[in-house]
């Protein structure tokens, strides 16, 4: 019990603040491949310093340290280096306004926040609203996130968040954290075990305050060498288990691939404008090696998560890029035209570099199923299949603003503007089966999991619209109603239905039987690109009418046999 007391006397026994240091020759890796229990996962803590960082900093690394290296600075040393520094992200100005902060500012300090009487306002309205079961506005919720993030590195800081600590009962039982070591008799280990990993710690700690490589490193590998073997008895994940995990938080898949997918697009630009078929090969190379990586990112996620990776915001996001971008390539192997392909790059890149640059919206964490969730086979066949239609309709799309760019910039070529809309039907056409086959799916699946068909959830509603509209477009196709300009226009004016299925039920509304979706933020950038998409088309009706007018268009949708 003494050499308990004295590691934690060791930890917080340094006093007064400077900024937090780099330490120079430090191997985090052993550290980081120790697992624990956290939100009913078990994970590398690599993962977890990880997720930790993004949800308190909005960023994977902070001034040039990585995410371990700041867990252990807050563990360790929270006290002397990270106390007032400037790391908790608060980017929404009314909540800052509300807090007395300034709102210009994006980063505080732990003590400048903790006593906060405008926060601690608000969450006392947040709290009430909430026992009452009434609906937080955007103010509250930002509240809460902020309250949730001074909880966790008050967690850290403390060791109460370090569940690194295993329960031998087995790995689905309840792990302890490192603050167990001073509670007597309560943990299930003998008593040279628990010493030599206190002393293990202690040593852990005093190479880390003393900026000692050499002994941080030969410490870190015995504490990861106890925690493994000696206290877990065999209760224990693999370490190639922990270690896939850790292999998928640095390589980054799904960064990897949207860098692929912009030197595909630039390289096909290129050839687009020099017509070199060199370029047009390389071009095409590059776009396949980012669906081979982003599949691969896929692959991982799914081993690690032991499910399909479609059950939040970031998840489909990253899902729907993907099936974008393959059924680009699909549509480019019948026609041929590299338009496809670069089209598809645009909505690709935009939603990884959205989905790597904004966890505090789109939050990457890999987390346990919902109880709805749990059904492997349901969440597949339903849950994969709307959203591959969204995929086909992005894919619809970026070709219809294709349609619209030659409408805007060249309204006579209407040999290139029918070859793209008979894309875009194409693609249109394959989003339409897969929603409606979803619909009919999720049908099947609210039956199973919530003993109806279907109940006119906000979810439900909207997916429906969505499947009506690119009906009626297919419709006025079909009779002759919409051509040319009007076909094009209906088109990416639909894809406003699936904004709304697939992000405003979820961001905007948030009401519903999905609540396991649900989410804040990014309306700003959504009502932006609205508004842009909108002033695109009405620049192209001007344009295309003004055409008209001196020119004798062929208004046929699709190119002559």
């Amino acid at each position: 019990m003494k050499t308990f007391l004295v590691v934690f006397g060791l930890i917080y026994s340094l006093n007064g603040w400077s900024a937090p240091e780099q330490r120079i020759g430090f191997d985090y890796g052993p550290l980081g491949s120790i697992a624990i229990q956290q939100r009913g996962r078990i994970k590398p803590l690599d993962t977890f310093a990880t997720e930790s960082l993004q949800f308190i900093t909005g960023k994977r690394e902070w001034q040039g340290k990585g995410a371990i290296e700041c867990l252990v600075g807050w563990l360790f040393n929270f006290d002397r280096e990270w106390e007032g520094e400037e790391f908790i992200r608060i980017n929404y100005k009314p909540l800052k306004k509300e807090m007395g902060l300034d709102p210009d500012k994006n980063y505080f300090s732990y003590v400048g926040l903790q006593d906060n009487t405008g926060l601690k306002k608000i969450l006392k309205e947040a709290g009430l609203k909430s026992r009452n079961r009434e609906r937080l506005n955007d103010l509250e919720k930002k509240a809460v996130t902020v309250e949730n993030q001074l909880v966790l590195v008050a967690d850290i800081f403390t060791g109460q968040a370090l569940t690194i600590l295993p329960n031998p009962e087995g790995p689905s039982a309840s792990w302890f954290p490192i603050t167990s070591l001073n509670t007597q008799g309560g943990l299930p280990y003998a008593s040279d075990v628990t010493e030599r990993f206190a002393n293990a710690l202690k040593q852990v700690v005093e190479g880390f305050l003393n900026k000692d490589a050499a002994a941080w490193k030969s410490s870190s590998t015995e504490l990861a060498r106890i925690v493994s073997e000696d206290l877990a008895k065999g209760a224990y994940p693999e370490n190639k288990v922990l270690q896939r995990e850790i292999h998928y938080n640095h390589l980054r898949p799904f960064r990897l691939s949207w860098v692929f997918y912009v030197l595909g697009f630039s390289i096909l630009l290129i050839y687009l404008v020099g017509r070199k078929k060199i370029f047009e090969k390389v071009g095409i190379v590059a776009v396949l090696l980012g669906l081979v990586v982003h599949t691969y990112g896929f692959t991982l996620r799914c081993l690690i998560a032991g499910r399909p990776p479609v059950t939040n915001m970031y998840e489909s996001v990253i899902w729907v890029t993907w099936g974008c971008i393959l059924f680009a390539m699909l549509v480019w192997m019948i026609y041929r035209n590299s338009v496809i392909p670069a089209a598809a790059a645009v909505f690709a890149i935009v939603g990884l570099i959205l989905a790597d640059n904004i966890p505090l919206v789109l939050d990457p964490s890999i987390n346990p199923l919902e109880p709805v969730l749990r059904s492997n086979y349901w969440l597949t066949i339903h849950v994969l299949t709307i959203t591959l239609s969204y995929a086909a309709f992005a894919l619809s799309l970026c070709l219809g603003n294709v349609v619209m760019g030659y409408y805007v910039f060249r309204p006579t070529h209407t040999a290139q503007i029918q070859n793209y809309s008979l894309y875009m039907y194409r693609a249109m056409q394959i989003g339409v089966i897969l929603l409606a086959v979803g619909t009919i799916l999720g049908g099947v699946w609210a039956d199973y999991s919530w003993g109806r068909f279907w109940g006119w959830d906000p979810k439900e509603v909207w997916a429906l619209i969505a499947l009506l509209l690119y009906l009626a477009v297919l419709h006025g196709r079909f009779t002759g109603w919409l051509k040319g300009f009007g076909f094009a226009a209906t088109t990416v004016v639909s894809f406003l239905g699936v904004l709304m299925a697939w992000y405003g039920v979820n961001f905007v509304l948030g009401v519903g039987l999905h609540s396991y979706g649900f989410g804040s933020g990014g309306m700003g950038w959504v009502a932006g690109y609205i508004l842009v998409q909108v002033v695109f088309i009405i620049v192209g009706y001007l344009n295309y009418k003004k055409a008209k007018a001196t020119h004798d268009l062929d208004t046929s949708i699709f190119p002559k046999a």
